[in-house]
């Protein structure tokens, strides 16, 4: 079984920036702020696909259209190089990380980026190699869709009914009553952003926890050093592969445990990959228990609120 793991994040330094990718860290990837993206909506309605565990949307640059990862681990989009390898150079990227190389990686602008009826008029981006993920998946991939795309907006993942809503904020942050998909929320929990990537606090059989939220990991999971004390609590199901950006793999441990507890909320029968997440955590900038991937998000219908940094959680009672 192979798992892909979409994993970013990017750390700042004194007079250069670290920027990982799948565990890719690229150096030197300094970054102005890009203009706030428009659009002639409140909220916006747009149709998910499902490749395995992934969440994939649809987005045009200029001309060109087509599938993006939305991945709440990585921190501002980046590029597929099997289709944008000829896009201007901003800065050449040193590559080397946890789970490979992407050789030729490198910065660039981008310009009429859309998702629907979302424009944004300028990004910057990194374009990397992510023939790893098009060859396990069979899908073409543009890209991924990180969180500075939205980190002025709010946004509402449906799963049950594929679908994507993207919500403009009021004065106070909020999601305009009248214009939220879901009433009522199960759960409801604070989250820490920092250096682009969503950190929550929770707990793993009664142990306090700070995991990242990433909406690209297939599975959720935990770092083995920090959790050893919880194995005998866990019960190992197989052993596995992770594959990164650069094609390079290597071998977890998935196991099962118990109680997660999230904002309050118990959740049951849980599955979590065991591995070491050290360069992980030095790629956030911020120490890192865990990550909560797709096993924990398809447990219900999730809102990221990115300026009052909540996250809430709405259980469909249909499914």
């Amino acid at each position: 079984m192979m798992i892909l793991l979409l994993m970013a994040g990017w750390q700042k330094g004194e007079c250069s920036s670290l920027v990982s990718v799948n565990g890719i860290t690229f150096k030197n990837a300094v970054r102005s702020p890009d203009p706030d993206p428009s659009g002639d909506f409140n909220t916006l309605i747009v149709p998910i696909k499902r490749a395995g565990n992934l969440i994939i949307v649809e987005a045009q640059i200029d001309s060109v259209a087509g599938n993006f990862v939305l991945d709440t681990g990585a921190p501002y989009l980046v590029l597929n190089a099997t289709y944008f390898r000829d896009m201007p150079h901003i800065a050449e990227q040193e590559s080397a990380g946890l789970n490979g190389s992407a050789p030729g990686s490198f910065t660039t602008e981008v310009h009429n980026f859309n998702i629907l009826d979302l424009h944004y008029p300028r990004l910057t981006a990194d374009v990397t190699d992510l023939s790893a993920i098009e060859n396990g998946k069979n899908i073409k991939i543009l890209g991924l869709l990180g969180t500075r795309l939205f980190n002025k907006l709010a946004i509402t993942v449906d799963l049950f009914r594929n679908t994507l809503y993207i919500h403009k904020l009021n004065d106070d942050g909020e999601i305009p009553l009248a214009e939220k998909a879901f009433h009522d929320p199960w759960m409801v929990t604070p989250f820490k952003y920092m250096n682009d990537i969503i950190f929550i606090k929770g707990a793993a059989n009664n142990n306090t926890m700070w995991f990242a939220f990433d909406s690209g990991a297939e599975t959720n999971l935990m770092d083995y050093d920090r959790v050893r004390k919880l194995l005998p609590g866990m019960q190992v199901i197989s052993r596995t592969k992770t594959t990164g950006v650069g094609g390079s793999s290597s071998e977890v441990i998935y196991a099962r445990f118990d109680t997660l507890t999230i904002g309050g909320r118990r959740f049951i029968k849980n599955r979590v990959l065991l591995t070491n997440l050290d360069k992980m955590g030095k790629a956030y900038g911020h120490s890192v228990d865990g990550i909560l991937g797709y096993d924990f998000f398809i447990r219900g219908i999730f809102t990221i609120n990115f300026v009052k940094k909540e996250f809430e959680m709405y259980i469909y009672t249909n499914q």
